[in-house]
């Protein structure tokens, strides 16, 4: 038996991944279910429009006859295919371009297209219509992307003539038919095919790629006892491959449409007020420019900008008359501003020039637009001098300090280094800089002046109010604490942490970070945290740990003692002489921090 051994990525949950932002969403195969009943409706025929996203009514079973249903995560998924075959055939074509964008990844469609006719895939939505093609609805975007699939018999001699706009004519294809029927879509679509012709398909590269490859794997074919062909076929048919790569070229490269001449973008800048390419601070304009020339003349240029990392775009228009931040008139360079936006924002732009000609033909910078595009972070802007720091956090706790649910759990360390306590409320810690809301300090909220705040980074805030909503890596990542007007008071960027060490800035308050042993709501220059449930090293310690109704107070010192909660409120002050009892049956259950100049212990208060 002879045997072939393809080398395949398989259109599954790690291929969604991969390309989008999850897999959580519809995935179909356009074909028929397996197991169809003989007594069922006739099976489609190659071009026929039955699983080519064509129409086929509002009854969704009717769709079911033609497309597997392979993972969903939602129910009715059959509805968001049934709309977008409507949206696609039935939109007027002076509408489609404006309304098709919201149901359909139409950048994506087009360059599934493009890929598909310039590499002649006869097994394919291109060829037949239907069949050997996927189709993912993004819950992201809520739009379907038709996927390839099976391109397993490409680059046929015989059908080197493909037009690129092959089956375009027909109303089985509507990704070709209504979607190329549109000038502008179909300037895009051109604009794409150029990009793969010249990237793929000029012989000054595709060939040493041919011969580089051919040596690659000649030892292996030749001594393979069950190759399909000779070795002396597979000698001469790398041949035949730069032949059929030379003749699709210049082919395509004689098209009328392809021949167009497109404006050259030459340079694009993005300015801020920090410098060229400088991301700009949260609510700053920042300007896009952009030089462009053409043969033919210039009908418009234009960035299509988007402040999320997936979806749809923006547009706003260039110009070149030295009123939009481009220099000075007609000298060809193009220019506008981009609004202002929150900090943590990531956002996308390109470039779009189109020729003064009657195609209006265009090109894009980057050239692989919109799936590579120009990106930049917005970047917070520093409080004023802020009293509020980071001062110490535990990314893997093991065994030093518990939680009030007697749990080891991550935690964040805060400090003010004021003279007055500050009320927090409204502040914000996050582990992502695109998202500094991420987590919100509750009301009443204080730490008093050379004071500390524990927050537990474990995710559960069914365990108490300083409970975040995101845990620690201990390989390492960054922290943010932000005020209520998003302006950044601290960051903590950490690598590699170690089990039960603390990572404390040295001198307390204001210096580097160090992995030290940790000093858990303390200075961070005084002793170690300690087992709570060990004698403190100190003169004075509070018994038993945990306690449930009463606290007692042990040894002496020279200075008060305050015990406060987590949240900054104080429970009970005291000189700080002689044996004292406590009644603490009124308090809520949790964890209470004793404090005596720098010496700190930890209580537990269970009920």
């Amino acid at each position: 038996m002879r045997c072939q051994y393809p080398h395949v990525q398989q259109l599954n949950g790690q291929f969604l991944n991969e390309w989008f932002f999850s897999n959580d969403g519809t995935r179909w195969r356009a074909d028929v279910p397996p197991g169809s009943s003989p007594g069922g409706p006739p099976g489609p025929m190659w071009g026929d429009g039955t699983a080519g996203l064509n129409d086929l009514g509002p009854d969704t079973t009717e769709y079911q006859k033609y497309y597997t249903l392979k993972t969903a995560n939602k129910e009715q998924p059959w509805d968001d295919l049934v709309t977008v075959c409507d949206v696609l055939n039935n939109t007027p074509l002076d509408q489609l371009e404006e309304v098709i964008p919201d149901y359909l990844d139409l950048d994506r469609t087009l360059w599934f297209l493009a890929s598909e006719i310039l590499f002649t895939d006869d097994d394919s939505y291109v060829y037949k219509g239907k069949m050997d093609y996927y189709l993912y609805w993004d819950p992201e975007t809520g739009r379907i992307t038709p996927l390839e699939f099976d391109g397993n018999s490409p680059m046929a001699s015989n059908k080197v003539n493909w037009s690129p706009f092959y089956n375009a004519n027909k109303v089985n294809y509507p990704l070709l038919n209504r979607l190329l029927a549109v000038p502008t879509i179909r300037q895009r679509y051109l604009a794409h095919f150029r990009t793969l012709l010249e990237d793929s398909f000029d012989p000054a590269i595709v060939h040493p790629l041919i011969d580089q490859y051919a040596a690659f794997i000649d030892t292996e074919v030749q001594s393979d006892p069950k190759k399909l062909y000779t070795y002396a076929n597979f000698q001469s048919e790398t041949n035949v491959l730069k032949t059929f790569f030379t003749n699709r070229y210049n082919i395509l490269k004689s098209n009328n449409e392809i021949a167009q001449p497109t404006p050259t973008i030459h340079q694009v800048s993005l300015l801020s007020e920090e410098g060229e390419w400088k991301a700009p601070l949260a609510d700053e304009e920042a300007v896009i420019r952009t030089e462009v020339t053409s043969t033919n003349g210039i009908s418009s240029v234009k960035a299509y900008w988007s402040d999320q990392l997936t979806g749809n775009f923006s547009m706003v228009e260039l110009f070149d008359d030295g009123q939009h931040q481009d220099g000075a008139a007609q000298d060809g360079w193009f220019g506008n501003v981009l609004p202002g936006m929150t900090a943590g924002s990531w956002v996308r732009f390109y470039i779009e020039a189109a020729a003064d000609n009657p195609a209006r033909s265009v090109s894009y910078s980057p050239a692989g637009a919109e799936h590579d595009v120009y990106l930049y972070q917005v970047q917070a802007r520093l409080a004023d001098n802020p009293e509020l720091v980071i001062n110490e956090l535990m990314a893997s706790n093991d065994m030093t300090a518990m939680d009030e649910a007697g749990e080891y759990e991550d935690w964040i360390e805060l400090y003010n280094k004021g003279t007055v306590e500050l009320d927090i409320s409204g502040y914000y810690l996050s582990d992502k800089a695109d998202n500094l809301t991420k987590w919100v300090f509750p009301d009443n909220t204080v730490i008093p002046a050379d004071g500390y705040l524990i927050v537990w980074a474990d995710e559960n805030g069914s365990e108490g109010p300083l409970h975040a909503n995101f845990k620690l890596s201990a390989g390492g990542e960054t922290v943010y604490l932000s005020n209520p007007d998003l302006e950044l008071v601290d960051e903590v960027v950490f690598g590699q942490q170690e089990t039960d060490m603390g990572y404390a800035r040295i001198p307390n308050g204001t210096g580097d970070f160090v992995i030290q042993e940790p000093t858990f709501a303390a200075n961070n220059e005084g002793p170690s945290a300690v087992d709570p449930n060990q004698p403190t090293p100190v003169s004075w310690q509070f018994l038993p740990v945990p306690a449930h109704d009463r606290l007692y107070l042990r040894g002496t010192t020279d200075e008060a003692i305050t015990i406060r909660s987590v949240t900054g409120q104080l429970m009970w002050s005291s000189p700080g002489e002689g044996l004292q009892s406590i009644d603490t049956g009124s308090w809520p259950g949790g964890v209470y921090i004793a404090q005596s100049g720098p010496a700190v212990q930890r209580l537990v208060i269970q009920h």
